[in-house]
């Protein structure tokens, strides 16, 4: 039972506490504006009627992965910033590495889901409407969510029973990982391990050959095309795309691939290596919005409108009040 109550120690940067100061100093501000940004999306495509369309819905489940993944990790981390304390709990570390896998899983079903949507209204823009309905979306995304939980769930029911190592409670990373917590493991985690990788393997590959199956098809359908607004929209279409394909599996690769090239080095140096490259992770949140106000007017516009409604004294009434001063 000791083992299933005890506390596990969290990674995080081994430097003077005037250092982990700026880090809190750094990460806060990041942590607020992610937040708020991808909450100020939520709200407005919710509700600006205009923004009611399929693209917008898979964003949205993009962004609300967003949230999960940057609101259970980093309010951890400046706590540990602030007081030195690294201990998690045993529970917490379960619900916390729970959430950080829904974060990556729904991240990578929805781009895939996004690059097929695209393909249809780039490829198939008459029957566009006819094959991407209001139901359809809908259905998609139940369906993102509920395979991301058909795979999580079985690998925390297998992971949850292990009991750890009365040595080494020492997670190696910022948050509490499958894969970390299986190393702390004294039971045989054969069959976690078997699962978990199958499990990469079925988000990654598969993902990453459906998304080039369509940027082919529409790279194809550019070069047959002559008409120049259809390779327009197809190109602003596959930037926009692209942009959150790179942000994400770049980070994803950094984060994961760096500490297991670097996990044997005893030093602080290669710990803080391993906690540095985990942080990106979390510019993913930040990246998605800002490239899809950047990339998006429509988006743009109606968050204008929006905060213009929800601040009207100061963002509306500011320039009539300039204009009657110099007429007087």
């Amino acid at each position: 039972m000791e083992g299933n109550k005890s506390f596990i120690l969290l990674g995080t940067l081994e430097a003077p506490y005037g250092v982990q100061l700026l880090a809190f100093g750094l990460c806060l501000p990041l942590f607020v504006v992610t937040a708020l940004s991808n909450l100020l999306v939520l709200g407005t495509v919710a509700v600006q009627r205009e923004l009611h369309k399929p693209m917008y819905a898979f964003m949205c489940n993009l962004v609300l992965g967003d949230l999960i993944g940057c609101t259970v990790i980093l309010p951890k981390q400046l706590h540990i910033f602030l007081t030195g304390d690294n201990e998690v709990s045993r529970a917490s570390c379960v619900a916390q590495m729970f959430c950080m896998n829904v974060f990556i899983c729904t991240e990578c079903v929805t781009l895939t889901v996004m690059s097929v949507d695209r393909y249809v209204a780039i490829c198939h823009p008459l029957h566009y409407h006819a094959i991407v309905t209001a139901r359809r979306t809908l259905l998609v995304v139940v369906a993102a969510w509920s395979f991301t939980a058909a795979l999580l769930v079985p690998l925390t029911i297998l992971v949850v029973p292990l009991t750890l190592k009365d040595n080494d409670r020492q997670m190696p990373g910022i948050f509490c990982d499958y894969m970390g917590f299986i190393r702390l493991s004294a039971d045989d985690t054969s069959v976690p391990e078997a699962y978990s990788s199958g499990m990469v393997a079925l988000l990654f590959v598969l993902p990453l050959c459906v998304i080039s199956v369509t940027y082919c098809k529409i790279l194809l359908e550019c070069k047959r095309t002559q008409a120049s607004g259809f390779k327009r929209k197809a190109t602003h279409t596959l930037l926009t795309h692209s942009f959150l394909l790179t942000v994400f599996f770049t980070t994803l690769f950094v984060s994961i691939l760096v500490p297991r090239l670097v996990r044997n080095e005893p030093n602080a140096r290669a710990r803080n290596i391993r906690c540095a490259s985990q942080f990106a992770t979390f510019f993913i949140p930040i990246a998605n919005v800002g490239i899809y106000f950047f990339r998006t007017r429509a988006l743009r516009k109606e968050a204008a409108t929006l905060l213009r409604k929800m601040f009207p004294s100061g963002l509306r009434d500011s320039r009539p009040r300039r204009v009657c001063a110099i007429v007087k």
